[in-house]
C-alpha cells in the first residue's frame, strides 16, 4: 500500500512538471535552487540568528516578497500565509512591504522611517504620490498574507490556523477508523497546488498557555516553545494539515560574545549554531531544516570565507544550513547581498568571482 501511495505522488508531480506547474516554491537564489527545492508542503523550518542581525528581514523576504514574485510567474499556485508577528505591529510589517515595493517597482530606496517622515527626514510630494500608487499591490498581497499581531500563545496560534481548514471548499479530513470509532485524520486539499504557510516571529516571545484543550498548560517560555514546536507545529500543522511551518528563534545571548583567538575555528565560534538556540535547544529535534543568518561585520571581521567584509560591511549576510534532513545541504553556506532598509537580498557571486567592479557596485548601492 505504501509503495502505491508513493508511486502515485511521484507520477502526479511528474505530470505537473511536464505541464509546466511548479511542485515547490523556489527561493530566488539561482545557484542554491539547483540543489534545493525551496519551500515544500509539510516541512518545518527554523530561522535563527543573533539579535539585530536581520532574521525577521530574511524571513519576510523568503515568505512574503519572494513568494509574491513566484506567484506572479506561477498563477496556478495558491498560497495562504499566516504571519504571526509577536515582535512588531501589523502597521510596521506593511511599512516594510511598501519600502520593498518602492524599490522593486520604481528603484526608489526609502526606509520605513523615511516613509513616515521621522527624524530629520521629510518625504517629498513626488514620493508620496508614488507611495499612493502602490495601494493596489499592497491589497493584492493582503489577499494571500494575513498578519496577526495580537495572538501570543501556542494554542491561540494553532486554533487561528485550524479555523481556516473548516472551509469545505479547501478540502476535507480523511476519516480514520480506530478502536474508539471514526476520527479525523490527515487533511486532503481539493487543489494540490494549494500551500498554507504558518510563520511565527519569534517563538522566544511566546506566552505559555494558561488553559488549553490539548495537554497541560505550560509553566514558562521554554515549555511553551517546546510544546508549540512538537505538538502544534510538527504533529498538527505539518503532519496533519500539510502546512509549511517557519519559526524564527533567536540565538542565546552568550553566542554574541566576541571570542578572539587564533585558529581556524574563530568563524565557527561566532556563527549561529544548533547548540546556540535561545531558551530551548529541543526545538531543533522537530525541524527538518534550520537556517542560520550570520553578519561578520558584527564581530569586526575583515574578511569571511573569501569575501572582503571591509568593502561589503553591513551589506553582507551568510545563510548557513545548520540542519537539513532531506537534501544533504547541512554545513553549506549561501552568501548574500543584504539591504535591510528595503528588505532586498540577492545571491552574491562566488568569492573568487567578486571582482572590484562588483564590490564598487555594492558600495554605490547599484548591485
Amino acid at each position: 500500500m505504501i509503495f502505491d501511495s508513493i508511486e502515485s505522488k511521484i507520477k502526479a508531480n511528474l505530470a505537473k512538471k511536464e505541464s509546466g506547474v511548479a511542485t515547490s516554491i523556489n527561493f530566488p537564489f539561482p545557484r542554491l535552487s539547483q540543489r534545493f527545492p525551496g519551500w515544500t508542503k509539510g516541512s518545518h523550518t527554523i530561522i535563527t540568528a543573533n539579535s539585530g542581525i536581520g532574521k525577521t528581514k530574511i524571513c519576510k523576504f523568503l515568505t512574503v516578497n519572494s513568494i509574491y514574485s513566484f506567484l506572479k510567474a506561477n498563477p496556478l499556485i495558491k498560497v495562504k500565509v499566516f504571519y504571526f508577528a509577536l515582535e512588531e505591529s501589523k502597521e510596521s510589517f506593511w511599512l516594510d512591504m511598501i519600502a520593498s515595493i518602492l524599490y522593486t517597482n520604481y528603484d526608489i530606496q526609502l526606509s520605513p522611517h523615511q516613509i513616515m517622515s521621522l527624524g530629520n527626514y521629510t518625504i517629498s510630494k513626488e514620493h508620496l504620490e508614488v507611495i499612493q500608487s502602490v495601494k493596489q499591490e499592497v491589497e493584492d498581497m493582503e489577499r494571500y498574507i494575513e498578519v496577526i499581531d495580537n495572538i501570543f500563545n501556542p494554542y491561540g496560534i494553532y486554533n487561528h490556523v485550524r479555523q481556516f481548514f473548516n472551509d469545505p471548499n479547501l478540502g476535507s479530513y480523511e476519516v480514520v477508523q480506530t478502536d474508539k470509532g471514526e476520527i479525523k485524520g490527515k487533511f486532503i486539499y481539493k487543489d494540490s497546488n494549494q500551500y498554507v504557510f504558518v510563520v511565527t516571529d519569534q517563538i522566544n516571545l511566546l506566552n505559555p498557555d494558561t488553559t488549553s484543550p490539548y495537554g497541560e498548560p505550560q509553566r514558562d517560555t521554554r515549555e511553551a516553545m517546546n510544546y508549540f514546536s512538537k505538538e502544534y507545529c510538527l504533529k498538527q500543522m505539518c503532519k496533519r494539515l500539510d502546512c509549511t511551518v517557519i519559526n524564527i528563534q533567536q540565538q542565546a545571548a552568550d553566542k554574541e560574545r566576541q571570542e578572539f583567538f587564533k585558529g581556524a575555528s574563530i568563524e565557527k565560534k561566532l556563527e549561529p549554531s544548533l547548540d546556540g538556540l535561545g531558551d530551548s535547544k529541543l526545538t531543533q529535534r522537530d525541524a527538518d531544516l534550520i537556517l542560520g543568518l550570520f553578519a561578520p561585520t558584527r564581530f569586526e571581521l575583515e574578511s569571511y570565507r573569501g569575501y572582503d567584509i571591509n568593502k561589503l560591511k553591513d551589506k553582507y549576510r551568510c545563510l548557513i544550513f545548520l540542519k537539513d534532513r532531506h537534501f544533504g545541504l547541512a554545513n553549506n553556506y549561501v552568501h548574500l547581498y543584504f539591504n535591510g532598509a528595503i528588505n532586498q537580498m540577492k545571491e552574491l557571486p562566488k568569492a573568487d568571482e567578486m571582482y572590484d567592479h562588483i564590490y564598487e557596485s555594492i558600495q554605490n548601492g547599484e548591485f
